[in-house]
């Protein structure tokens, strides 16, 4: 099961994740031609991972907190991430009640859930006019970037957490 020194170690890991996140996303939407834009979801792939870790409740107060903190970061205004990011959970704790742990329901399930949280974030913006941004240019270029660049990341890093996270190879 889990042991407390994982409990209390969580909050400093996503934490961590929440950091790498905008400065990797910074860094690769400099990297990429004319404007396109890339949202990493370190935090999400993490998600997956500590979905067998943690009790549902606290892994939905963990992800609201850094929800809080991601609107005060990115949006100056609260309940936008504060929603999707507890929600997005959520949906990660329901899939894994009938699905197995693998690297192809890893990725069908980072797909739903980058998904899910940029499209509803999105409309969202689009609702408390936060953004005048089209449709069309907001999947063009930044949501496509997006989900491939997050693939790309857990293909990456699926090694490494599985060494981490041992128990359910």
């Amino acid at each position: 099961m889990m042991t407390k020194k994982f409990y209390f170690i969580s909050p400093l890991v996503l934490f961590c994740a929440f950091l790498l996140d905008g400065q990797l996303a910074t860094l690769v939407s400099n990297l990429l031609p004319g404007s396109f834009t890339i949202g990493v979801y370190l935090l999400m792939i993490l998600g997956i991972y500590l979905n067998f870790y943690l009790p549902l409740g606290y892994s939905l107060f963990l992800f609201a907190v850094v929800g809080l903190v991601y609107d005060l970061y990115y949006f100056n205004l609260i309940g936008i991430a504060m929603t999707l990011f507890p929600l997005a959970i959520y949906f990660i704790y329901f899939f894994y009640q009938n699905l197995r742990f693998r690297m192809g329901t890893n990725l069908v399930i980072l797909l739903v859930i980058v998904f899910f949280v940029e499209c509803a974030s999105f409309g969202l913006a689009r609702l408390f006019h936060l953004t005048n941004l089209s449709l069309f240019l907001f999947v063009i270029y930044h949501l496509l970037p997006t989900l491939i660049f997050n693939l790309i990341l857990l293909l990456g890093l699926h090694p490494f957490l599985n060494t981490l996270f041992y128990k359910h190879q």
